[in-house]
């Protein structure tokens, strides 16, 4: 079986700038004073990591203990405030995913930096929370390249199965990514859908490198072999 594990920002659906006000807003309220996030990257970076660096530019001092409470909040004033998010789902992914899902060696699952709760959110927003039962989160690890072997684990309680290596496919649009793959020895398919361009993801060596998602045959063919 195949384990697919689908990035969300910049690979299934693009999100507004709500992430990033609120996340401003959650650590202006925390810390007593403005924050700006201009120049922090958000592509392909787990939530916790991201809070971090804000703070960092910020000049806040020692940010590793505000950033669970900076995350509950977060996540608390996401629940409030994007319900629900701003979303556009990208070319191809509703017909990939219904096509996916309906084939008995495919498991379908999350690895997201976001938080479970705000990815869930944007999942609903744009009709594609029935396809995932579950994922690796930004709130399982700061690290995202800890993930895959989250996701496999919860594959194997659900099914009984043990994922190899190789039976694990990651899809994102960001170098990270691709090094996320890499680091667990599982394969990539890098789409050129995020915020990152095709030359600088080429670089990373993914397994496979795609302008979009709408070509379903050729996204099938390469994860489970001729048609």
């Amino acid at each position: 079986m195949h384990l697919l594990l689908f990035d969300i920002d910049g690979t299934l659906l693009m999100p507004g700038n709500n992430g990033r006000r609120l996340m401003e807003e959650t650590l202006g309220e925390l810390c007593g004073q403005a924050i700006c996030s201009d120049g922090v990257s958000f592509s392909g970076r787990t939530d916790p990591a991201i809070l971090h660096d804000i703070l960092l530019h910020n000049r806040i001092g020692a940010p590793e203990p505000l950033i669970p409470i900076a995350l509950e909040r977060y996540v608390q004033r996401a629940r409030q405030e994007m319900d629900p998010p701003e979303v556009t789902v990208l070319p191809g992914v509703h017909t990939l995913l219904r096509r996916l899902s309906a084939k008995p060696t495919v498991l379908l699952a999350l690895l997201t930096g976001n938080h479970e709760v705000t990815a869930y959110l944007k999942l609903a927003a744009g009709g594609l929370s029935e396809y995932f039962a579950f994922g690796a989160f930004g709130s399982d690890h700061t690290d995202r390249t800890r993930l895959p072997a989250v996701a496999a684990r919860r594959a194997q309680l659900k099914t009984g199965l043990t994922f190899e290596d190789r039976d694990i496919v990651v899809i994102g649009d960001s170098t990270l990514d691709i090094s996320c793959a890499q680091s667990a020895g599982a394969r990539s398919i890098a789409v050129c859908t995020g915020m990152t361009d095709r030359a600088t993801l080429a670089q990373q060596r993914p397994d496979v490198l795609l302008d979009d998602l709408t070509d379903s045959d050729a996204f099938c063919r390469w994860v489970l072999g001729p048609l």
